[in-house]
């Protein structure tokens, strides 16, 4: 489409509300004008600026009515959409800081939007209450400084994959990880490298909090299964649930959700399962809301390309399941604010993070994959947020 066909497309738009936005966009402009301090300047240099504000308000007026910007996206195209309108990442809706996963490396983001590179890492995740990131490099496990300088480094041979650290006890902490087909536990510290479990399937294991270092994890058979990952323990094992594609806790350790490709299976802290929900499409993702027992579950539909947010109460999968959002194209991840009030997704075929807030407010950050990519040539990627990647209240 050419920049004639464009503007020709914008200047025929009827949106819907017109009159009203020009209503309003005219009072703002008028009550400005009273209220001016006169100059002594030619009544003919005064025209272009007030022109230009006019302007100006008209299309702030424009971009916060959705009406109007629905219009303008369908003239343009969807496929177009984000070029229509653009916001840099400037800050966070909430405390905390952000880790993402772009090709170039791990960033960290802070509240204000500061951004970091930390370097030619993969797979990065938090440890806990964000002291320190575990990061994988070629065949190194690397544990560095938010700052980016690296504290301690591991070499091992094989595909390594799906670093997860543990919550801190008495000073101490594990990182749970894959080489290969095998299950493997280390010290916070790098020390004490082992194997718990030598085939799994290439699920990401996750750590329940508690008083005592468990760890879950996809086992054969469709079977997910906890050890106390010191001992070797197996606390206990589930009947077969199918595919595991993520496991994740709640903060308090009680709750246990097992996501199946059409479908999440809850179980309590001691095994005992609490029940099963069905999931409308292709599962993806889940997270749980801190501090709470809810759980928010990230599926499309492929066969109409639609994608949903769908919060759900894990002692009452039944009665509460609450739709967070809809809308067309892909998306990837869930990370919810430290506070639990918003959770951010990725998405992908609008190149846009999206933060979904209280009372479903929703904020938009655009042209993503542009400001992850750190200057690269060609095309940039989508950046990822880990699991969890949305850490530590008191981080900035």
């Amino acid at each position: 489409m050419s920049e004639r066909d464009v503007r020709r497309r914008i200047v025929s738009i009827s949106p819907p509300d017109e009159l009203e936005a020009e209503r309003r966009a005219w009072a703002v402009v008028r009550t400005a004008f009273d209220e001016r301090e006169p100059v002594g300047r030619p009544r003919r240099s005064l025209v272009r600026p007030l022109l230009a504000a006019a302007f100006v308000l008209a299309l702030i007026a424009a971009v916060v009515n959705p009406p109007v910007l629905n219009a303008l996206r369908d003239a343009l195209g969807r496929d177009r959409e984000k070029t229509v309108y653009r916001q840099a990442l400037f800050r966070l809706p909430a405390s905390g800081r952000l880790l993402v996963n772009s090709a170039n490396g791990p960033w960290v983001v802070r509240k204000r939007g500061a951004k970091r590179l930390l370097g030619r890492y993969r797979e990065a995740s938090w440890s806990p209450r964000g002291r320190f990131i575990v990061a994988l490099r070629a065949h190194e496990l690397v544990a560095l400084e938010p700052g980016g300088r690296v504290h301690w480094s591991l070499t091992r041979t094989g595909r390594l994959a799906f670093p997860r650290w543990s919550q801190e006890l008495a000073g101490s902490t594990r990182i749970a990880y894959l080489r290969g087909p095998e299950l493997r536990v280390v010290a916070g510290d790098g020390t004490g490298d082992r194997v718990l479990n030598r085939r799994v399937p290439r699920v990401a294991p996750s750590w329940r909090p508690g008083e005592t270092f468990d760890v879950s994890y996809a086992g054969r058979a469709g079977r997910v299964q906890v050890e106390e990952a010191d001992t070797g323990r197996t606390l206990w094992r589930s009947g077969r649930l199918g595919r595991p594609l993520a496991l994740a806790w709640s903060d308090d350790g009680e709750r246990l959700v097992v996501l199946l490709p059409h479908a999440a299976a809850v179980f309590g802290r001691k095994g005992r399962r609490l029940g099963r929900t069905r999931v409308d499409g292709t599962a993806a993702a889940v997270a749980f809301q801190p501090q709470a027992h809810r759980f928010a579950v990230l599926s499309r539909d492929d066969a109409t390309g639609r994608s949903t947010i769908t919060l759900i109460d894990a002692d009452a999968l039944r009665a509460s399941r609450r739709v967070l959002l809809a809308a067309d194209g892909s998306f990837r991840d869930l990370a919810w604010s430290p506070n639990g009030k918003w959770l951010q997704t990725g998405w992908r075929t609008a190149d846009a993070w999206l933060f979904v807030g209280p009372k479903g407010t929703q904020k938009v950050v655009s042209s993503i994959a542009r400001q992850f990519s750190s200057g690269s040539g060609g095309r940039a990627r989508f950046p990822a947020v880990p699991e969890g990647g949305w850490c530590c209240p008191s981080g900035d």
